[in-house]
């Protein structure tokens, strides 16, 4: 087992029920893995036309009571932080998932590097605060996602996962 699948099952265990994403990778396993498991505990996964509608799609599904998941790499993590700032003000619980790559914009796709930190822990405009993860290990991957969609869930915050190219593919 590798870190996106331990990622994935992770979520499902916790329960999340609904995902919505857009390819890019490395996020994309974890992706394909929630599109295909989901549907076998009465879920789905929509993969949207890009960034912006995937985290809109997962902020809808929280907002109606489910706590859902969305995810990406950095560049497309630019690209949700308007959405995720909402989320923050409106205390929608919500599950993020930062597969971390190489360099910025469209970076080098099979590079390890923790870069996305800043933009995870204060990428919105304002004072808005969320919640933070990074598992230590492909076996954390597991734990730290159950631990995210209950705390997302506890205190209706969005929960970043901070992984990278190396952990997701290990």
């Amino acid at each position: 087992m590798n870190g996106n699948e331990a990622l994935a099952f992770g979520l499902i265990a916790a329960g999340v029920r609904f995902g919505a994403g857009y390819p890019i990778t490395p996020w994309s396993d974890v992706m394909e893995i929630l599109r295909r498991e989901l549907p076998k505990y009465g879920g789905m996964f929509i993969q949207c036309e890009d960034e912006i509608a995937s985290i809109s799609m997962a902020l809808g599904a929280s907002f109606a009571g489910r706590v859902a998941v969305t995810g990406s790499s950095g560049p497309g993590i630019s690209l949700k932080t308007e959405a995720l700032g909402w989320a923050v003000m409106a205390e929608v619980p919500l599950v993020i998932c930062d597969i971390q790559r190489g360099g910025p914009s469209t970076g080098m796709p099979t590079n390890v590097e923790q870069s996305d930190l800043n933009i995870a822990c204060f990428g919105s405009h304002g004072d808005s605060p969320r919640v933070v993860m990074a598992p230590a290990n492909v076996e954390d991957c597991f734990y730290t996602a159950i631990e995210a969609v209950n705390i997302a869930r506890k205190y209706n915050v969005p929960v970043f996962i901070l992984s990278d190219q190396s952990m997701a593919t290990r």
